[in-house]
């Protein structure tokens, strides 16, 4: 009895066993791949991690900070490491570490201001408004990410990708190293990477998260505490503690102090690595975003894998990994998604915009409700809003699985600023130029503007403007200018006036399109002459103190992605003036009128070179009446539009202002050749016809120039120098010039 006891003890114990064997046998070590930061040094990740997949290696866990955060959080929500490695040599990394916005996607009102201040600081009742907090906002970079993380927008536990993940970031307010184990992923890599004085930090709950590297660069002890039995750990050299002699520089005294700030835990982590791989990045450094050098750092990544390869190998044994089964890698087919795939919009909801606003983004974005977008499309309409430069700051949330609840998360923005510009050339020889602008957002917002310039042009201007709607305005101004000109006959000096011009302006605008402009108001102008002196045999003009009323109406096509020196777009101006002394007629007579046109197109000649651009110009002016006023005679002259009067012309080989009879057409072929990326060589000619016939126009006096001229387009503006000719100048012209034009 005993004895058969005992065997059917034996047998419950042996079935025991053999139910268990198997899961036991399945049984193996976790392998955790840790990241480290380094900025742009940190493109050898993914060199690295595509070696790990050609040896099968599974990663159980993945962990990063600030490159390696972004790089480790595409990985772990399915992103192969060739896939990766397309994304990043497909990107313009100067561009997304920036904050720059396409001038097609900016409102009308941004396109006017940008590219005439080099320096701009806000200013503001609320501290928030008033702190520059980073030199970039990142607002690019982060919205890269919700691009390329569309389905891990909710707030998610980060053990549940396809590859549990983490990242670090740090919080100022106290301190202490914060790891993202959960919440919206773009944010956390985004925060992850928030270089101190860099890029604007983010802004958490209670928290002002910056990048992780400044804490712990080398999470190690985070994959450790998520599982991982084994690590293999990218370190970047950047927590390497200098010498005396590579202390050279003051980023050199910063990435000092960073490895001092967390020098200990790197020690630790680096003696709980099991296999360490440190990619030679040199020459290279964190800001090496350059196009050989992402190639080449990605190779060095891949080179420092391979030199291992049998530690990988053996790493690979003593987890137990079968040699049949493959990773799970690229487990998400979604990604990465296409510019042309299309998502279903069903509800759209804001955050931190006003009401009456709301309807008015989603017109010039081009989201509605209910409705199929692509990728592309949504791309655009989240530049759109950031080109408004309303706000401070601009996300997106793609939440559900389909269709998809998008929301806007926005940060209003105070347009309360000061703003500097500063220009030379050898006709002025300096300019410079000052605005205040105060923004008061109530029920109707409503913007004060003070303006002034400093140069041979003097003026001082105050503009106020009311907005029921955004972007259609009632518009109140006055400017007060004081003008020294010299004014040429066929490049001799005939007179020299000094006046004093009095502008009142009451309009209304309307600009709630991307790239049109209507305007139509009265304005009042009085010209005071102090001085007007003529050379021996040079015409007079009738010319006295006069005020002068006038109706006007302009509109404006503008489509072009640059001021200076555009690569694709047109720009289309036509003006109407109707001008009295009486709000109805002149000097007892009938008015007499104005009308403009200007055009100018960007034709790229990539057939031919690439860098080529072929861009044609027409410029044309009619007085219409038999009783003119001196002020408004046509004037031709100089490199750009409105130099110094208001119709002024621009014409290549006259540097200085002539006037001209009272029809003036003036055709331009311009060639521009870009040399590296910012360097440009330019050869212009045009034809000019000036008549008071309009029959007669091509039989008058004919003008033709033209220039070559070398520029270097920079961050204050163009700096450049031109020589140029024309039959109306007997000596060749010389033109040097820095700053933006104003």
């Amino acid at each position: 009895m005993q004895s058969s006891y005992q065997m059917k003890k034996c047998f419950y114990i042996l079935l025991v066993f053999v139910m268990i064997m198997p899961f036991s046998a399945a049984e193996r070590n976790k392998i955790g791949v840790v990241l480290g930061g380094g900025g742009a040094k940190g493109f050898a990740h993914i060199g690295i991690l595509s070696v790990l997949e050609e040896a099968g290696v599974p990663v159980d866990y993945i962990v990063g900070t600030s490159m390696g955060a972004i790089v480790g959080g595409l990985y772990a929500i399915g992103y192969s490491a060739a896939e990766i490695d397309s994304l990043v040599r497909l990107q313009d990394w100067m561009k997304l570490l920036s904050d720059e916005v396409e001038r097609s996607h900016k409102t009308f009102p941004e396109k006017e201001n940008s590219e005439r201040y080099v320096l701009s600081i806000p200013f503001s009742k609320d501290k928030k408004d008033r702190v520059i907090e980073g030199v970039i906002k990142g607002q690019n970079i982060e919205n890269l990410f919700s691009n390329l993380t569309i389905g891990y927008h909710d707030s998610m536990d980060f053990s549940s990708f396809p590859i549990p993940y983490a990242c670090v970031a740090v919080n100022v307010v106290n301190g202490e190293e914060y790891v993202f184990k959960e919440g919206n992923l773009p944010l956390a890599m985004r925060s992850s990477m928030s270089i101190p004085a860099y890029f604007t930090p983010v802004r958490m709950d209670s928290m002002v998260l910056i990048d992780g590297g400044i804490s712990n660069n080398y999470p190690v002890d985070i994959a450790l505490q998520m599982g991982a039995d084994l690590i293999i750990g990218v370190d970047l050299g950047t927590s390497d503690l200098k010498t005396l002699e590579k202390i050279n520089s003051p980023g050199d005294i910063v990435g000092q102090f960073i490895a001092l700030f967390g020098h200990e835990k790197y020690s630790k982590n680096k003696e709980d690595t099991d296999l360490l791989l440190r990619p030679d990045a040199t020459p290279y450094n964190a800001a090496s975003f350059g196009r050989q050098a992402i190639d080449t750092l990605i190779s060095r990544g891949e080179q420092i894998a391979r030199k291992h390869w049998d530690e990988i190998l053996a790493l690979k044994e003593k987890a137990g990994v079968e040699e049949t089964k493959k990773p799970p890698v690229g487990s998400v087919p979604a990604h990465p998604m296409n510019l042309t795939d299309t998502f279903y919009i069903a509800t759209i909801t804001f955050d931190g915009v006003e009401q009456r606003d709301e309807k008015w983004l989603k017109k010039i974005s081009g989201l509605a409700e209910h409705s199929s977008v692509t990728l592309e499309e949504l791309q655009n309409a989240m530049t759109i809003v950031i080109g408004t430069d309303m706000y401070s700051h601009v996300s997106y949330q793609l939440t559900g699985g389909g269709p998809y609840n998008l929301h806007l998360i926005t940060e209003p923005k105070s347009m309360t600023s000061f703003n500097l510009g500063v220009r030379f050339d050898t006709e002025e020889v300096a300019a410079g130029l000052l605005n205040a602008t105060l923004d008061y957002r109530g029920r109707n917002r409503s913007k004060l503007a003070f303006t002034g310039r400093v140069g041979k042009t003097s003026y001082a201007r105050l503009d106020y403007s009311i907005e029921r709607i955004p972007l259609r305005n009632i518009n109140l101004a006055y400017m007060f200018r004081y003008q020294d000109l010299d004014l040429y006959k066929k490049g001799e000096k005939t007179l020299n006036t000094t006046y004093t011009h009095h502008f009142a302006e009451l309009a209304y605008s309307d600009m709630n399109w991307l790239n049109f402009k209507v305007k139509a108001g009265l304005r009042y102008e009085y010209f005071d002459y102090n001085t007007f002196l003529y050379t021996e045999g040079s015409h007079n003009y009738a010319v006295k103190p006069e005020g002068f009323v006038s109706y006007f109406v302009s509109t404006h096509l503008e489509t072009l992605d640059k001021v200076n020196f555009p690569r694709k777009g047109v720009s289309l101006k036509a003006d109407y003036s109707l001008y009295t002394d009486n709000f109805l007629g002149y000097n007892r007579a009938s008015p007499f009128s104005a009308a403009s046109l200007h055009f100018s197109a960007v034709l790229p000649m990539s057939w031919i070179n690439r860098r080529l651009d072929l861009i044609p110009s027409f410029y044309g002016r009619a007085l219409i009446g038999g009783n003119l006023a001196y002020p408004f005679l046509n004037t031709i002259g100089g490199m750009v539009s409105g130099k110094y009067m208001p119709q002024q012309i621009p014409f290549a080989g006259v540097n200085h202002v002539e006037i001209t009879d009272n029809l003036l057409a003036v055709t331009s072929l311009q060639l521009r050749q870009r040399m590296w990326s910012s360097h440009f060589i330019t050869l212009t000619g045009n034809y000019g016809a000036h008549h008071d016939n309009l029959l007669e126009l091509f039989n008058g006096s004919a003008m033709w120039g033209g220039s070559i001229g070398y520029a270097y387009d920079s961050f204050a503006g163009p700096i450049g120098a031109t020589i140029s000719l024309s039959n109306w100048n007997r000596n060749v012209q010389f033109y040097l010039n820095a700053g933006f034009y104003f």
